[in-house]
């Protein structure tokens, strides 16, 4: 270890002054270390501007999330509904009452058989 120099003694002890006596800040320390505390603001405002943006962002993914949510929900109940617009009953139901002239076949459709070169 290296023994302090008496300049380094005399530099701590006039700060140590300096701080009990609660002139640590003053107008001298403020005029020669004005960049670094202008830094230093600069920094904290952006640390929080920057931590702001970041919990507005989360509040609307969330916000966006749950309207997900309900939109899928929403589309499974309207395919309900519409699966219940096109059951064969109720077809059935709509031609007769609007006497169309339509008639379901009594056999139904034929269907063909893959022969070797078809693909399925």
């Amino acid at each position: 270890m290296a023994k302090k120099t008496k300049d380094e003694k005399i530099g701590f002890i006039k700060y140590l002054k300096m701080a009990v006596q609660g002139r640590v800040f003053s107008l001298d320390f403020f005029r020669s270390h004005w960049g670094f505390i202008a830094s230093v603001v600069f920094l904290f405002c952006l640390s929080i501007a920057n931590r702001y943006v970041c919990q507005t962002k989360l509040e609307t993914i969330k916000d966006l999330r749950f309207e997900l949510t309900n939109a899928k929900t929403e589309r499974v109940r309207a395919a309900a509904r519409y699966m219940g617009l096109v059951r064969h009953s109720r077809i059935v139901t709509l031609v007769n009452e609007n006497r169309l002239g339509l008639e379901i076949p009594d056999t139904p459709p034929v269907k063909l058989k893959p022969t070797d070169g078809d693909k399925e």
